[in-house]
């Protein structure tokens, strides 16, 4: 046989414990955004929404993977453990492809943002603006640490929204503890613009970090499907 198959059944369950961990991790981080972002992301719908979901997505398949692999490595299952191993091929090129998207589109990614950012604050500036757009801008505000569309002078007054500030200043405490224009925070659309920026190579990176253990892992899983193949047949 070409490979141990209790040494590589126990590492294979192993590594799908991991991946279903992190799995279950990925989903926490797309629900925890769901219900701490949900007014944002309502009216941010370009991008917001898509990425609680993506996260959801993402982490349950990557749990009904693992799954597989966890059950086809006890039960020394050929189907399960092959079904694994392209499940998990499929998912490492996916990763890939999200990764070069990353890099490639980043700019316009970053730009879509933004432009939401902008139609966000160009509504507040409208006739027709209503209570429900100012806290969602207040949260925004306060969510990035931001003040105004592209920056707090926007506001043409002495004092700003509290969401504007995340510490009151010695002028502030003159009027009374309220958010003044030196201790306002940058403006929203270059603050998600460098939110963006902060992250989005290092999630890319990330995903292609995570592809490559995975393909020793779908390399693992075909030893020892090879193996179980090869001893079904050494029974048969």
């Amino acid at each position: 046989m070409g490979c141990g198959t209790s040494f590589v059944k126990y590492v294979l369950f192993f590594f799908n414990l991991l991946v279903a961990l992190l799995g279950l991790a990925v989903i926490g981080i797309g629900v925890a955004f769901q219900l701490n972002w949900t007014v944002v992301k309502d009216e941010l719908k370009t991008h917001m929404t898509v990425a609680p979901w993506a996260f959801i997505v993402v982490g349950a398949i990557m749990f009904v993977i693992a799954f597989f692999g966890c059950c086809g490595a006890i039960r020394e299952s050929h189907c399960m453990v092959v079904t694994y191993a392209i499940f998990l091929l499929v998912i490492i090129i996916v990763q890939v492809v999200i990764a070069v998207l990353l890099f490639a589109y980043g700019d316009t990614i970053k730009d879509g943002l933004v432009n939401s950012v902008n139609v966000l604050f160009d509504k507040r500036g409208s006739s027709d603006v209503d209570k429900a757009t100012e806290s969602v801008i207040n949260n925004l505000q306060q969510q990035f640490s931001c003040c105004g569309k592209n920056g707090p002078h926007e506001y043409a007054a002495l004092t700003l929204p509290d969401s504007c500030c995340t510490k009151v200043s010695t002028i502030g405490n003159v009027f009374g503890g309220k958010c003044t224009l030196e201790a306002a925070n940058e403006g929203c659309a270059p603050a998600i613009g460098k939110f963006y920026e902060k992250w989005n190579k290092p999630i890319a990176g990330a995903a292609i970090g995570i592809a490559c253990i995975e393909v020793v892992g779908a390399l693992f899983a075909l030893c020892l499907a090879n193996s179980i193949r090869n001893m079904d047949r050494r029974y048969a």
